[in-house]
């Protein structure tokens, strides 16, 4: 069958794409995790909103949850515990993982293992196996080469925020149902006297909901709250729109992760800690250069007033990669190019986690195509990494 169609447009979107072609840009319909027409017995998008940071009552967002585990159960070769919180990857005599200990319900279980996936996102990756040490991996599973934690990043996102004098629409749909420009993206134009690599994708979105008038700016133009505010708000609300501008991101030194001296979970072990090393001056100069490029597009579309908040590094972040770094070399990576550990043949590893550096997009097709390629590595090579 047929790659789906792109999510439709909107009038603001369709105006941003039109005015990027004017300016001699290449506009497109970015790839959506989500369903544009119904497959699988799934529905197609409705667009009713609210998909930024919630599920989808027509099941039409990807997820595990109503695609791949589904799928699996059906197979009867997958048993899930819920609400299991798994505190050490176990190792026998051999160094080869044997299995996960857990908490359900109050009460701690061991599970064997012939094989263990470690799957809990780039934080907890790198938690787990640093608080698994044994005599094998006295700092930690597979990180006898203190790797782990090493790399890691999270992705530089910036923003530019318009006023346009005219309504636009933007209090439907979803952040996917946009338009994007990779025109300084990566490595798509020339860098001759930047003074910086890489670069940024534009993208403008629909999906603005009632509760984010609390926290729109008012251009100077009104005070932060009373009357005047609430006037501004109920002229301007609808010809705001946002915009979401991710950075090409690259590991450093003195970015990593490790155990935190101080605090703890309630189990009493350390918690996942970033040592962040200050402001990079790369992705800096990058994202201050795609601001200026939307600001041209905004105002080239009708835009009246922009405001340029100043980039910054990530923190905690959705979009963190690294911890587990994959590549060839033991000494510098903790997985090899198929996401099992160089020092534990039958532990592999999943997730952004592994990731080593960053394009200017979103983290998670890329992960997943990583996780099926583990996957079908690990099917045809059962007998050699089960042991």
């Amino acid at each position: 069958r047929s790659p789906m169609p792109p999510l439709r447009g909107s009038g603001f979107t369709d105006r941003m794409s039109e005015t990027a072609k004017k300016l001699g840009w290449h506009p497109f319909a970015p790839p959506a995790a989500i369903n544009s027409r119904e497959r699988n017995g799934r529905s197609g998008c409705v667009y009713h909103g609210y998909c930024a940071t919630g599920g989808c009552h027509v099941s039409a967002k990807n997820s595990t949850a109503v695609s791949t585990i589904p799928e699996a159960m059906k197979t009867k070769n997958l048993t899930i515990f819920d609400r299991a919180h798994v505190t050490r990857i176990q190792v026998g005599a051999d160094g080869r993982a044997s299995g996960v200990r857990y908490i359900r319900d109050r009460q701690e279980y061991f599970q064997p293992a012939k094989v263990v996936l470690l799957a809990g996102y780039t934080y907890e990756n790198t938690r787990l196996l640093l608080l698994s040490k044994s005599k094998a991996y006295p700092k930690g599973l597979s990180n006898n080469h203190g790797q782990v934690g090493r790399h890691y990043f999270g992705h530089w996102t910036t923003g530019v925020t318009a006023l346009f004098p005219f309504d636009i629409n933007v209090w439907y749909g979803l952040p996917a149902q946009g338009v994007s420009c990779d025109d300084w993206a990566d490595d798509n134009f020339d860098h001759t006297g930047m003074g910086f690599i890489g670069g940024v994708n534009l993208h403008v979105y629909t999906e603005r909901h009632p509760i984010d008038a609390g926290a729109m700016p008012t251009f100077g133009k009104a005070p932060t709250w009373g009357t005047a505010w609430k006037k501004f708000i109920k002229e301007n609300a609808s010809r705001m729109p946002n915009t979401y501008m991710q950075t090409n991101t690259f590991p450093y030194e003195t970015l990593y992760l490790d155990l935190d001296d101080a605090v703890k979970d309630p189990l009493g072990d350390p918690v996942c800690r970033i040592n962040t090393g200050g402001m990079r001056v790369n992705e800096q100069r990058a994202a201050l250069h795609a601001q200026d490029k939307m600001e041209q597009w905004f105002r080239a579309a009708g835009a009246a007033e922009i405001i340029r908040p100043a980039p910054g590094p990530p923190g905690v972040s959705t979009h963190a990669y690294g911890g587990t770094r994959m590549g060839a070399n033991a000494d510098t990576n903790v997985v090899n190019g198929w996401g099992f550990s160089h020092e534990v043949p039958n532990l592999g590893v999943l997730g952004a986690s592994v990731v080593g550096t960053s394009g200017s997009r979103n983290p998670t097709l890329t992960v997943q195509a990583l996780a099926w390629r583990t996957a079908e590595h690990l099917a045809k090579n059962w007998g050699t990494i089960a042991g």
